[in-house]
């Protein structure tokens, strides 16, 4: 297998900084519901709009550009001109998304999984943005055999169709309702793009798919198209199905994957302790996932919390393969012990602000608000959560900070080899 090694460092710099600008705006969250703070900087009435964009720099961008690495990571037949043409689509609509609430009197619509910002610019950069992803889907489609590869690529246009066949039926407004029931399909099938690279980041290099997963991929394919051509996305039968189809593919993807990484443990096959912290961080991280979904009732922020730990899991796992890279792209190098501590922070971090979120939600703390709370257990669960949200925070920080020296000043592109065995 030829790797595309060069072309894809840019993606892995774009997706590092979507991360950065993230946790920039994470820091002015937190900001948004301190005490006093809000008032001097007002910040308070600008909150909904900082959390658009750092759930859409956090999730999709920063997600899907380090997807976009991957996949041009492993494309042979991918021309550079494309490359640097999806690459500057990337680019651009993600600017244009973060520079949309400077335009005119912008309303955030919190809709889940992507909200958005009721703005021309946002929704022309979320476009350019999408449209760049698909070109390198096509390619990997088009290039791959059957495997993570191939099942992700797929699984993305699977989004997109659900996405644009929703648009088409249902009746066009700017209403919360609108985006919410707009995004709903198609962002409960994308979590299943994220879950499948997770795989692969977990077993790195290897992009097979066991045949039980396989499977799964298939009829999770088969329902979400069914459910889109006979349930109306405006319908609770919808809704509930999605829903139902994600929790029941992501256990079942899931249980192989958490099955996998105990025989690797118990048979001490890795070796890499960095690549072993950042798996054990994301097994663990997910695992708290899961129990927290179960313990949904409500539309609070225990929903908030559940997805936080799934996104979460993710996020330190492709910290730890970025890592990886770092030898091979940069003359520079950070020390296995420093790579270590920040993975771990990162992680610590992310399990109090996921414990103080879902403690808060069995409280009742709505979502999506910058209210203060009264309670004291409240006061608790959202200090707890407070420290969490700091040392995640200052883990991404100290995580770019890391990519920033190694980074910048000359790079190289040696021992390819190596990165594959």
């Amino acid at each position: 297998m030829n790797v595309n090694f060069s072309a894809a460092r840019p993606w892995l710099l774009l997706a590092c900084f979507a991360l950065g600008i993230s946790a920039l705006l994470a820091i002015l969250l937190v900001l948004s519901r301190a005490p006093h703070v809000q008032e001097w900087f007002g910040l308070q009435s600008l909150f909904h709009t900082i959390l658009v964009l750092h759930v859409n720099f956090a999730v999709l961008v920063w997600l899907l550009s380090f997807i976009g690495f991957i996949w041009v990571y492993h494309l042979t037949a991918l021309h550079s001109s494309l490359n640097l043409l999806a690459l500057a689509l990337c680019s651009v609509g993600a600017l244009l998304m973060l520079i949309s609430p400077l335009f005119g009197d912008v309303m955030p619509i919190m809709s889940n999984y992507v909200p958005v910002i009721n703005s021309s610019i946002f929704f022309l950069g979320l476009c350019l943005f999408v449209l760049a992803i698909s070109i390198l889907g096509g390619f990997v489609i088009r290039e791959h055999d059957w495997g993570v590869m191939k099942a992700s690529a797929m699984m993305w246009f699977v989004a997109l169709f659900v996405f644009s066949i929703h648009f088409m039926v249902l009746e066009k407004s700017g209403s919360v309702t609108f985006f919410e029931r707009l995004f709903w399909g198609a962002g409960h099938v994308l979590q299943f793009v994220y879950i499948l690279i997770l795989w692969l980041v977990w077993r790195w290099p290897n992009t097979t798919l066991l045949i039980s997963q396989s499977r799964i991929v298939l009829v999770i394919v088969l329902f979400a198209l069914g459910f889109m051509v006979f349930l109306n996305p405006e319908g609770i039968a919808s809704r509930q199905a999605y829903t139902l189809l994600m929790q029941g593919g992501m256990f079942l993807l899931l249980l192989p994957m958490l099955w996998w990484w105990t025989r690797e443990v118990k048979s001490n096959r890795l070796l890499d302790k960095t690549i072993n912290v950042s798996i054990a961080s994301s097994a663990f991280l997910i695992l708290l996932g899961v129990i927290i979904g179960l313990l949904i009732r409500d539309d609070s922020v225990i929903v908030t919390a559940h997805y936080h730990a799934t996104n979460a899991a993710i996020t330190v796992a492709f910290m730890g393969l970025v890592y990886r890279f770092i030898p091979y792209y940069s003359l520079k190098s950070i020390s296995n012990k420093w790579q270590s501590i920040q993975l771990y922070l990162y992680a610590l971090g992310m399990v109090f602000y996921v414990l103080g979120m879902a403690g808060s939600g069995l409280l009742g703390v709505p979502r999506k608000t910058a209210m203060m709370v009264d309670d004291s257990l409240e006061r608790i669960s959202m200090g707890i959560m407070g420290l969490g949200g700091a040392l995640s925070i200052l883990a991404t920080l100290l995580f770019m900070g890391f990519i920033f020296y190694a980074f910048t000043g000359k790079y190289r592109v040696t021992d390819q080899e190596k990165l594959r065995n």
